[in-house]
């Protein structure tokens, strides 16, 4: 199992609209894929302000990368980026193997 984090920084003052745009748009996005993992989305309650990660569970990095391809190619996540865009400054990917979990 995989851990995918997309950490986002936003612009000064709208960490919230980017969750909650993270939050909608991922919730209609899983349900027209079959990802067989979570997914999250995490703001900051310490660090730099206005941090949004969207943390994405996935069987393998073959799987994600299966999915990632269905992902790019959904309206739904085209439409969502151009609303990121104006809400983001900068962001990373970090992939991790999840080795426990409780």
């Amino acid at each position: 199992m995989i851990l995918v984090r997309q950490v986002f920084q936003a612009k000064f003052g709208r960490g919230g609209a980017l969750a909650a745009a993270m939050t909608e748009s991922s919730a209609a996005i899983a349900q027209r894929i079959s990802s067989g993992g979570r997914w999250r989305v995490l703001t900051d309650l310490s660090g730099a302000f206005d941090t949004v990660v969207l943390e994405i569970e996935s069987e393998s990095l073959a799987a994600w990368e299966q999915q990632r391809a269905q992902l790019f190619q959904l309206p739904e996540l085209q439409e969502a980026i151009v609303r990121y865009v104006e809400l983001i400054a900068s962001g990373r990917n970090e992939l991790y193997t999840i080795e426990a979990q409780g």
